[in-house]
């Protein structure tokens, strides 16, 4: 006789749900999807149609009495997070909770009392931390084969004609630090991986659009890490959706297009101009060999998002009753880190 199957109760039928999380867990075995809510109950019926789920609510309360889920995963905008992850707990579910955490640190604590009163798994899908391209940059950190680690750069935007930003009533422009409480948790995540025991230096604003919902679309900072200094760079003006990390080491460096699954060393060739010829066909091929490896998971079926990945580990963490892959400590602590480059940015230092 196998294994009891999990029954799972998605809350937010918005795309992140209907495109990574509800496949994923299709996906994976010994996992039930018994009910979706969303308070739009028309498309909680669609999606729940369209995607082979018995049944679709419109009121969270309803859908714990009546389903009784082991595990809720939470998709719906960040300024619900704490409520509907403490009534989960309440409930005796598990949780699987949306980046970021919350909109802030007081909030991702109140979850995490939840949580531990009521003796339940909680876990923050930090996606790209699980991405294979950003796992194998991580291996080649970790292994030294970059020498010694001096420093990271990180590029993270929204296309300009992204419907988060055309859209003035979208629920990201409510949040604080508006459509970067969104986009920064993953390259705060990203560099405390990498660099660790992070805290925010410096960080630059600038409204470069016309949008008048937005009062900030372009954000630099520096960030001080125990293993070196990062940068980050985050626009909503940029013609597509971007995510690069360099990395820089004492032996080479790492560039990782994270979308285009592309990773490539460079920079230990020598300064010479034979030297730049020899380093700019061995980039060339470097991306090609990582554009067919790719297609070739993604024929042969081997080729899994950072979602996926993230969502199987945490399911794993119930089964063998281990800690989750991100806990609700480390989502605290990228929102402990936001609180203060938010602080910063409405509460400048003085200039010279």
């Amino acid at each position: 006789m196998g294994e009891k199957s999990l029954r799972v109760g998605i809350v937010g039928c918005g795309q992140i749900a209907r495109e990574s999380h509800i496949p994923a867990l299709h996906k994976s075995k010994g996992v039930e999807i018994v009910s979706v809510c969303d308070t739009n109950k028309d498309l909680a019926i669609r999606v729940a149609n369209k995607l082979k789920i018995n049944r679709a609510y419109d009121n969270f309360t309803e859908m714990l009495r009546n389903e009784q889920p082991d595990v809720v995963n939470v998709c719906t905008p960040p300024n619900t997070h704490s409520s509907l992850c403490i009534q989960a707990a309440e409930a005796g579910c598990h949780i699987l909770v949306e980046k970021p955490m919350a909109p802030t640190a007081g909030d991702c604590e109140d979850i995490i009392t939840a949580a531990r009163n009521n003796q339940v798994r909680l876990g923050v899908v930090h996606n790209e931390l699980f991405k294979p391209v950003v796992v194998a940059a991580i291996s080649i950190v970790r292994r030294g084969d970059i020498g010694d680690l001096t420093g990271i750069a990180i590029q993270f935007s929204r296309g300009k004609d992204d419907d988060w930003i055309v859209n003035k009533d979208h629920w990201c422009h409510k949040l604080p630090g508006g459509i970067f409480c969104d986009i920064l948790p993953h390259t705060i995540y990203l560099a405390l991986e990498l660099l660790g025991g992070l805290e925010p230096v410096a960080v630059e604003t600038r409204k470069f659009g016309s949008y008048g919902w937005m009062q900030m679309d372009e954000l630099y900072m520096i960030l001080k890490g125990a293993n070196g200094l990062g940068t980050v760079i985050s626009s909503c003006n940029w013609p597509k959706e971007t995510a690069i990390i360099d990395i820089f080491g004492t032996k080479v460096n790492l560039h990782i297009d994270i979308y285009n699954a592309v990773l490539t060393r460079y920079g230990h060739w020598g300064s010479g101009r034979p030297s730049r010829a020899i380093e700019n066909i061995s980039q060339s091929l470097q991306q090609v060999v990582c554009i067919l490896s790719t297609a070739m998971k993604k024929v042969l079926g081997r080729y899994h998002t950072g979602d996926y990945i993230c969502i199987q580990k945490f399911i794993e963490s119930i089964r063998n009753n281990t800690l989750p892959p991100v806990t609700g400590e480390d989502g605290w602590e990228v929102m402990r880190i936001f609180d203060k480059i938010v602080d910063k940015i409405e509460k400048p230092g003085p200039t010279e």
